[in-house]
């Protein structure tokens, strides 16, 4: 039952990937004979694949209109939300939190990451392709790979704030810019039910996405191609180091505010005092965070069981 269920949960976040990389938005449908030609599985296993998609909030169902998208999905991750990670997963975070606490170099090889965390290799080499499309590493010399630009330090964090003043204000300005009513409803919504949870105080995963996500929208909405992979590149990466750096449950609700301010001078065609408030608001953030290096930083990553 447990290798059933561990099969299902596989299935399950391939079919997540697939909707990653075609773009899928909330409300796209999901046919199971399509992800079953896909997969070159039966149906059975989709249909218990979906299920569990359903189970964790990925996806909805309505009898007779079947299986759509309910919410947008994580650029930054591999897996579904709730789903349990997989041993890539695993490894890819144990990765950034020796990275972030300045436990691994600025090289490393295959061989390395096997023996440090016991992983088999088709594994780190997945891990490794993974990391390199979402520019944290880069290909050295030989077999070694070096870690790219990452805000991992109090220098490099004003480093990717300055770039980020030059970038996401000038997006906001570009002529072709095409609000998405219904990205920035969907935006505004989970920004409100954040900033309004105090009773629950919702993970600081959440707060760390949806700020992510908004940064990401605006980005989607942008007519210039390369200030969009920029953008998109700058909040994978400081998403990302926010995971593992901590951040500010006060600073992320200012921020959340300041994000809702800039969505409504965008709704109201006032893209120059977006862009200005933008500016603001990347300088609020840079200014207000912990002048502290390696605050918080997270134990040893062990090796990974199989």
């Amino acid at each position: 039952m447990e290798r059933r269920r561990k099969s299902h949960t596989e299935l399950a976040r391939r079919i997540v990937e697939l909707l990653r990389v075609e773009g899928a938005e909330p409300g796209t449908k999901v046919a199971e004979q399509r992800l079953a030609d896909s997969f070159g599985v039966s149906r059975t296993p989709i249909r218990k694949a979906l299920r569990l998609l359903t189970e964790t909030g990925s996806l909805s169902y309505a009898p007779r209109q079947g299986y759509s998208l309910a919410r947008p999905l994580d650029s930054a991750s591999a897996d579904a939300p709730g789903l349990p990670p997989s041993e890539e997963d695993q490894l890819f975070q144990a990765i950034l939190r020796d990275r972030f606490a300045n436990r691994l170099g600025d090289t490393l090889s295959v061989n390395d990451l096997m023996q440090r965390y016991g992983t088999a290799r088709t594994t780190v080499m997945h891990v490794v392709a993974r990391m390199t499309e979402d520019g944290l590493l880069e290909r050295g010399h030989g077999q070694n790979w070096r870690f790219g630009p990452a805000p991992d330090s109090l220098s490099a964090m004003e480093e990717s704030a300055r770039f980020r003043e030059l970038i996401e204000p000038a997006a906001l300005r570009e002529p072709g810019f095409a609000p998405d009513t219904a990205l920035f409803s969907d935006i505004r919504r989970r920004h409100q039910a954040l900033l309004t949870d105090e009773v629950l105080q919702s993970e600081m995963r959440a707060w760390i996405d949806a700020g992510a996500d908004f940064h990401d929208a605006l980005a989607a909405c942008c007519a210039n191609r390369f200030l969009a992979r920029a953008i998109r590149q700058q909040t994978r990466l400081r998403r990302l180091s926010t995971y593992h750096g901590g951040a500010n449950r006060r600073r992320m609700r200012d921020a959340f505010h300041e994000h809702l301010g800039i969505l409504d001078a965008v709704e109201a065609g006032e893209m120059d005092r977006a862009a200005d408030l933008m500016l603001a608001h990347i300088r609020a953030a840079q200014t207000q965070r912990p002048r502290v290096s390696n605050r918080g930083v997270p134990p040893i990553a062990r090796p990974i069981r199989r």
